[in-house]
């Protein structure tokens, strides 16, 4: 006997699927991601990151970031970021490789002891260079989802100089979002 509507009972065509599992199922997805790093927004750092689902295995990602750690009262930085992530099971599903492109800046107070007074001076660092990250999504059949990656880049704007950045560098990322 029947004891619950159809309407009440999670199903695709008839088949049970568990709440919130519909998206392991089916082969469309969602085309747009929005996602931001709410951890980072309480530590001083602000960004919101756009991707595009170009096919079943890949997106073009986008991300603005704006820097000033709350514990570090004069320092300030920008970064900007695209990326190609290639899922290998499919968009926003799974483990991903993105290779991608990374440009920041940053300002920050450094003592001169070469200088004629004893302030401060501010320094500013640039990195740009290709990345590539390694990491795992999971989406919702309600489009939330999370993702998190870690990779290095290399470095090609380092120079000589006792305030340059390291020519490797390691970066990754944090998010929570929305699909649609």
């Amino acid at each position: 006997p029947q004891t619950h509507a159809w309407t009440d009972v999670n199903h695709i065509n008839g088949q049970l699927v568990k709440v919130g599992e519909e998206n392991d199922y089916l082969k469309k997805f969602k085309r747009w991601n929005v996602s931001a790093n709410p951890i980072g927004w309480v530590l001083g750092f602000y960004g919101v990151s756009v991707s595009y689902g170009i096919n079943n295995q890949m997106a073009i990602r986008g991300d603005v970031n704006f820097m000033k750690p709350v514990d570090e009262e004069d320092t300030t930085g920008v970064e900007l970021g695209v990326g190609l992530p290639i899922y290998f099971r499919r968009t926003y599903q799974g483990l991903f490789l993105e290779p991608g492109l990374i440009t920041r800046t940053t300002s920050s107070p450094e003592y001169c002891y070469e200088c004629a007074s004893a302030d401060d001076q501010m320094v500013t660092s640039t990195t740009f260079g290709p990345q590539v990250l390694v990491g795992w999504h999971w989406t919702w059949s309600s489009g939330l989802n999370f993702a998190i990656a870690g990779g290095v880049g290399r470095n090609w704007a380092t120079k000589r100089s006792e305030y340059a950045d390291d020519e490797l560098f390691g970066n990754g990322y944090l998010r929570f979002g929305y699909a649609f």
